[in-house]
């Protein structure tokens, strides 16, 4: 968990040295370099978070009733994507892709937490 935290981090304030990073170890084995700035690399990572947020919403309704804490882990990645987004859009640029993102994140969460909470009721 501590790994996936930093790793987190990491992403958030050391996108371009982590890559910068990563190429300088892949220029060791002749490897190309990505540059910088390449939405690639990261697209990458943005699947894998895809289908684990897939993965918890098909565990939290796999089997009768609900199991509630995948549903909260969905509600803590959505919120996060929507919060780091909203600080892209404030401090780095005031890109359309990053308020959206916010918006409908935020919403995702904010829905996911208020039927959570109903139907625990």
């Amino acid at each position: 968990m501590v790994v996936f935290a930093l790793g987190a981090i990491d992403f958030l304030i050391f996108p371009t040295l982590t890559l910068n990073v990563l190429n300088s170890a892949g220029s060791l084995f002749g490897m190309p370099a990505i540059p910088a700035r390449l939405t690639e690399f990261w697209a990458v990572l943005a699947v894998a978070y895809m289908v684990l947020v897939a993965a918890f919403c098909w565990e939290a309704t796999r089997e009768r009733g609900l199991d509630a804490q995948p549903v909260r882990f969905l509600v803590l990645g959505k919120t996060t994507s929507s919060l780091v987004s909203l600080l892209y859009f404030v401090v780095v640029v005031h890109a359309f892709a990053f308020l959206a993102n916010f918006l409908v994140d935020g919403f995702i969460a904010a829905g996911t937490f208020a039927l959570l909470r109903s139907y625990k009721r």
